[in-house]
């Protein structure tokens, strides 16, 4: 029985419950600007990249934004409220990650949220979590494009097939499958279609070391 190399989780709405600050987030950003945003609107937003997501941002207001103001405030606004109100683990999040390393398995972060951000979750988790971690301003293109998969199995020393992924959204689900990696799908604001090559599971609290090891030796 062979076990994965590692195991790479979006964080976002996988790991943490962060997906709600982003909504709120936009809401506030698009009030200050006279804009009606609805949560319908902001849901196709879920796991894209920064750069995809300010250009839907335009598209969906009818409003010119520039891209890296627009990055910067958005930013800005969700470390905000992380440090208001705090980063909670999603149910067996901690749990996974802990599992993994006492099974000799790599972990890595892999979103498509920037530095600043992930820097004020991680701060508010417990250290040394993750063996990698993988952030949307540290790839040329960001999910759905399979680069930031690649990138961290690669930084793990691993190829994108030897990894079970975790993820919440279409955008990080497509990325998750041209890297190569076997992918779960936990559910999410944004439901990722039903004939994609994944594993449909209720939470990530189903992991532990006897699932792993049915899944990876099918």
């Amino acid at each position: 029985m062979t076990l994965p190399a590692a195991l790479l989780f979006d964080m976002d709405g996988t790991v943490v419950d962060t997906e709600k600050y982003w909504e709120i987030a936009e809401h506030a950003f698009f009030e200050d600007r006279g804009v009606h945003w609805t949560s319908e609107m902001g849901r196709e937003l879920t796991g894209m990249s920064m750069v995809d997501s300010v250009s839907t941002m335009a598209r969906k207001s009818g409003l010119e934004l520039d891209l890296d103001d627009t990055i910067a405030e958005m930013n800005s606004r969700v470390r905000d409220l992380v440090l208001e109100h705090g980063a909670p683990w999603l149910p067996g999040a901690l749990e996974s990650v802990q599992l993994a390393h006492d099974l000799g398995i790599q972990t890595a972060l892999v979103t498509s949220s920037w530095t600043v951000f992930v820097d004020a979750v991680l701060e508010r988790g417990p250290k040394g979590a993750f063996d990698a971690v993988v952030t949307g301003d540290e790839v040329e293109f960001g999910k759905p494009h399979p680069q930031p998969y690649q990138k961290a199995a690669e930084l793990l020393g691993a190829k994108g097939h030897q990894c079970m992924a975790f993820e919440d959204s279409p955008s990080g689900v497509h990325s998750a499958i041209a890297a190569g990696a076997m992918t779960f799908v936990v559910p999410g604001d944004n439901p990722v279609p039903e004939d994609l090559e994944v594993t449909f599971i209720d939470s990530l609290e189903v992991i532990d070391h006897a699932w792993i090891s049915q899944y990876w030796n099918a």
